[in-house]
């Protein structure tokens, strides 16, 4: 009898996951490089279209350059597992637990909290599984990535998350560039747990370290993420008061800088202007017309990000389609 192809599957895994280490590693650095080395690459990569060099191709397009959301949400899970297989035989592998991270941020955010929120109010019980679902995922991925800060700086989080502010910026005085991807993926996955529960005490006591980890980012690499880590502090500035960080005036200089690094150019920016400034203040033609902004914008314009700009633009619809609970117009 044939044995089932699981079998095989797993078969094939064990005898990769006991090649020599020297081969491992090599694979590893490749498909996930340190966070030093990535940086060091990508800024070779910049020179070079600069100088009109062509590039190789990145296979990381097939999932963010692809068109169909469905057929990605279907498929991240694999990804995600498989990369997080990587992991546990390789712990110590900063760039494997980095992306690992990522992915589990990732995912959280795009396939699980994003479709819970649209899930009726009259199904409780469902949504608010999905959103604790969410929160493990964020906080998983938080957890992971902040392993590369650690591996660099030992005793990284247990400074950053203490509540001495002089003691938590001298030791983010210590990261420097090829950090900025870990300090933002970090931070994003514990704000986006504190999101869904901010009355979780452990994820509370990380708020305001997670905060200076991204402003640290953002003083590093502005640009970073086209504008994206502008993006995240401006929804953290405008929900947050002044005592823990936050503040309108923070807010609205934090989406001009989001704005400015996207070049008018990420749907996800004009969906959270609308978010971030318009719901609060009950501005209904703010409203209209940032979702219209991020609904004008076409998705092939970018094809690197065509995903985020689908998924920005269906967030707006779904806005739009729900204004009435979110703007109260009489």
């Amino acid at each position: 009898m044939k044995k089932p192809f699981y079998h095989k599957l797993f078969l094939s895994l064990a005898i990769l996951l006991l090649c020599s280490c020297s081969i491992q590693q090599l694979a590893y650095n490749k498909i996930a490089p340190p966070p030093e080395k990535k940086f060091a690459l990508h800024e070779k990569e910049l020179q070079q279209i600069a100088e009109g060099k062509e590039q190789g191709g990145n296979p990381i397009l097939a999932l963010t350059g692809e068109d169909d959301v469905q057929l990605v949400s279907e498929v991240f899970p694999v990804i995600l597992k498989t990369f997080e297989m990587l992991y546990f035989n390789d712990p110590t592998h900063s760039g494997v637990a980095l992306m690992t991270g990522q992915l589990y941020v990732m995912y959280a955010n795009a396939f699980v909290e994003k479709p819970a929120k649209r899930i009726s109010d009259d199904f409780y019980d469902k949504k608010n599984a999905e959103f604790f679902r969410a929160k493990k995922f964020y906080l998983r991925g938080g957890k992971y990535c902040m392993q590369a800060l650690e591996a660099a700086y030992p005793g990284f989080s247990k400074t950053v998350f203490s509540f001495n502010e002089e003691e938590q910026r001298a030791v983010l005085q210590l990261c420097q560039k090829h950090d900025v991807e870990a300090l933002f993926w970090s931070a994003t996955g514990i704000l986006g747990a504190f999101a869904l529960d901010p009355l979780d005490p452990d994820v509370v006591d990380r708020v305001y370290g997670s905060v200076l980890m991204l402003e640290k980012a953002a003083e590093l690499i502005p640009d970073y993420n086209d504008g994206g880590l502008w993006e995240v502090l401006t929804a953290y500035y405008a929900a947050a008061p002044e005592g823990i960080g936050g503040g309108i005036k923070k807010a609205k200089s934090a989406y001009k800088k989001a704005k400015m690094y996207s070049k008018g150019k990420k749907a996800s920016t004009f969906v959270t202007f609308a978010t971030a400034f318009c719901i609060p203040n009950q501005d209904g033609v703010g409203f209209d017309k940032a979702l219209n902004q991020a609904l004008d914008i076409d998705p092939d314009d970018d094809p690197e990000n065509r995903l985020m700009t689908i998924l920005a633009q269906s967030d707006a619809r779904w806005l739009k389609e729900h204004k009435e609970d979110f703007i109260f117009e009489y």
